[in-house]
């Protein structure tokens, strides 16, 4: 009997497998097909704010399906967003844009980048409305470019200042049983990425850079909202001071929205811009349905003449990577496509990284170096292009940046966990080794290191600084003691990056590619590329629906302390000899 129940027991779910998988087939199939967007009159690009947005999204058809929670979860490209408004502006078909939502999750060198695009959306005399029942900081710092923002009256209005949390976990690691053995580069005292293993609290140095770059970042913030609103910077100082949640009929008096409405009367607007008479009727299209027919830049047509956009995102691991994780051998091979392609004149690495391995780091470096000599190369930074994103920034001809960007963090670690407490008091457990050598079981968990052996991977650890400043010192025309005086694993804001000399103009992505496309010298037409090409969209589906759900799972049950369990996933990544930005470094 058991037998015939674990028979139909396989059965049941074979089947139920089969159709599943002849679903995605079809389903994929169907996607490849790509029907023709049809934008009707009047139409309104409606952008959901309260979306994770990447520099570019993955092009899986099924990722707006969560398949634990049953929701539609598909993240927004940042490419997209910027394609399908730039787009749109010269569109007699778009009568607008409609900011739907003010919990956009990204960081603020992004939302610079929308916000910009929004402003210059705006010149085309076309409107731009938010609306939002709860309106975060950062949502604000986007809706502030509109014609019009709006707030539900019982919302919630967030504007109370920035502010940056580092998780310390030497006490924990110390009641684990467990030792970090942490290598910082001579001098790397802004180096706080092993911080948190050292010690229970923050250190002058970390304090006063956090402080630094929190004033830059901050001072960004208000400069562009006080423009858009017609408010002075001490005035929204004044309010973030005596503020924590401002309720949003404070907000009104106070000038920080334009009026505090309920959604069914934002639809009455709506209807009234694009004359229809029901809120069904209303010509609504999604930037992901839009952006189909949409252009980043270029002129579009079939122009032999192309620009390629390098799209570097995530931590810079070795290996191929994935799209939200920059892999040397992924990102060197998609430099060197760049490199080798006659039709391709000049290249753009946009980087979005906290940095990562250094072996990695330099393998990217050297593609950089090689596509320099014989191509114009530009570097656009996001919200961050730190330590690693950096490094392999740094030879390229121009860098651009935001005000907001994070960057810098030019300094070098190595961490390693041993844990002889743990095994020998806690567990019970105890290691004999037989070595052959003085040093053949270096870096062994079951014993910490030897004073002799910390000294030969300080060393190692100073051997990656000093090439790290090399590096930059010969990309950006600079001495290497400059570079160690700005450096030692300091971090700064895109603006005080300008002033020091690690980039070269504010900007974004647009500016970016105007600047390679006057350095190849192009004048005529032109195509933007995208590299690294994505994965075939039914190889990726499979592929995280076997390796990914039970992460999924944990993470879905997890919540709001998702968090933590990224952060030891990082722990465990972080160790080895690394170029990266503190990990768990928070800016809200």
């Amino acid at each position: 009997m058991k037998t015939f129940l674990k028979m139909l027991l396989a059965t049941i779910i074979g089947g139920f497998l089969l159709l599943f998988i002849l679903f995605i087939v079809l389903a994929s199939i169907a996607s490849l097909a790509e029907p023709e967007i049809v934008v009707k009159e009047n139409s309104i690009l409606r952008v959901d704010m309260n979306s994770v947005i990447y520099e570019r999204a993955d092009n899986n058809p099924f990722a707006s399906f969560d398949p634990i929670s049953g929701m539609a979860e598909r993240p927004l490209g940042l490419n997209e967003i910027l394609a399908s408004i730039k787009t749109a502006k010269n569109d007699s078909k778009i009568s607008g844009i409609y900011l739907d939502g003010g919990v956009p999750l990204t960081g603020n060198a992004t939302l610079k980048e929308i916000r910009d695009a929004l402003i210059d959306f705006r010149e085309s005399g076309k409107f731009v409305y938010s609306y939002s029942e709860i309106l975060s900081q950062k949502g604000y710092y986007l809706a502030s470019a509109a014609d019009s923002v709006m707030v539900n009256p019982e919302g919630f209005f967030e504007w109370k200042g920035l502010s940056a949390s580092v998780t310390y976990l030497k006490e924990a690691m110390d009641k684990l049983g467990v030792k970090p053995e942490v290598l910082r580069a001579t001098g790397n005292k802004f180096k706080s990425a092993v911080e948190p293993y050292l010690r229970q609290d923050m250190s002058e140095e970390n304090r006063l850079q956090l402080s630094t770059l929190l004033g830059s970042v901050w001072g960004s913030y208000t400069d562009d909202i006080a423009k858009s609103m017609n408010l002075s910077v001490a005035t929204l100082d004044q309010l973030a001071n005596e503020n924590v949640i401002i309720a949003p009929t404070e907000a009104l008096k106070n000038g920080l929205i334009h009026a505090t409405v309920y959604e069914d009367q934002v639809m009455d607007i709506l209807m009234r811009r694009t004359g229809t008479d029901e809120v069904d009727d209303i010509p609504f299209i999604s930037v992901h349905s839009y952006a189909g027919s949409a252009s980043l830049n270029g002129d579009g047509g079939y122009s032999s003449d192309k620009i390629a956009v390098v799209i570097a995102q995530g931590d810079i691991v070795s290996g191929e990577g994935t799209e939200y994780s920059i892999g040397s051998d992924r990102i060197a091979e998609a430099l060197r496509k760049a490199r080798t392609n006659d039709n391709i004149k000049a290249v753009v690495l946009r980087v979005n990284s906290p940095g990562g391995s250094a072996l990695a780091s330099e393998v990217i470096w050297r593609e950089m170096d090689l596509l320099r000599k014989v191509k114009p190369v530009v570097a656009s930074m996001g919200d961050l292009a730190a330590s690693g994103g950096y490094y392999i920034s740094c030879f390229a001809d121009t860098i651009v940046a935001q005000p907001n960007t994070i960057t810098g963090s030019i300094g070098a670690f190595g961490l390693f966990f041993t844990g002889q407490d743990l095994l020998n008091n806690k567990l019970g457990v105890n290691i004999e080794t037989v070595p052959t050598h003085r040093y053949s079981d270096l870096g062994t968990f079951d014993r910490p290191l030897s004073d002799g052996e910390r000294q030969i991977l300080i060393a190692s650890v100073d051997d990656i600084y000093n090439t790290f400043k090399e590096r930059v010192a010969e990309g950006r025309g600079m001495n290497t003691a400059y570079v160690d005086s700005i450096g030692q694993g300091r971090v700064w804001s895109g603006k005080d990056a300008l002033r020091l000399g690690l980039v070269d103009m504010m900007g974004g992505l647009d500016t970016a590619i105007s600047i390679a496309r006057n350095m190849a010298g192009i004048e005529g037409e032109y195509r933007i590329v995208e590299y690294p090409e994505q994965e075939d969209p039914f190889t990726r589906l499979l592929r995280e629906f076997g390796g990914n759900y039970e992460a999924r799972l944990l993470r879905e049950r997890l919540g709001e302390y998702a968090h933590y369990l990224e952060m030891a996933e990082r722990i465990q990544k972080s160790q080895g000899i690394q170029t990266r930005l503190a990990f768990d470094l928070q800016i809200d």
